[in-house]
């Protein structure tokens, strides 16, 4: 596994699953709350669920969601290659 690509290549596949993500929720945001309650075990959205999107919010998800997921990769990667010596 290469240190730099692995966690590129991670990060890149989490901005596509982010771009799914919100464009799930704002075509059809009825499903996606069922979809997502199933994820969370049941647990009642209907609370909290209020999707509401700004250029703002969604660059710094886009912008957060490849930061971290590339560090996570990275970290990762470390660990797995510390493991396998």
């Amino acid at each position: 596994m290469d240190t730099k690509k692995t966690p590129l290549a991670v990060a890149i596949f989490i901005l596509i699953v982010y771009l799914f993500c919100l464009l799930s929720v704002a075509i059809l945001p009825n499903l996606s709350k069922i979809v997502f309650g199933s994820w969370f075990h049941g647990t009642d959205l209907s609370t909290t669920w209020n999707p509401t999107f700004s250029a703002g919010s969604i660059v710094i998800g886009f912008i957060s969601a490849f930061v971290l997921s590339y560090i996570g990769a990275w970290i990762f990667v470390k660990i797995y290659k510390t493991v396998v010596k």
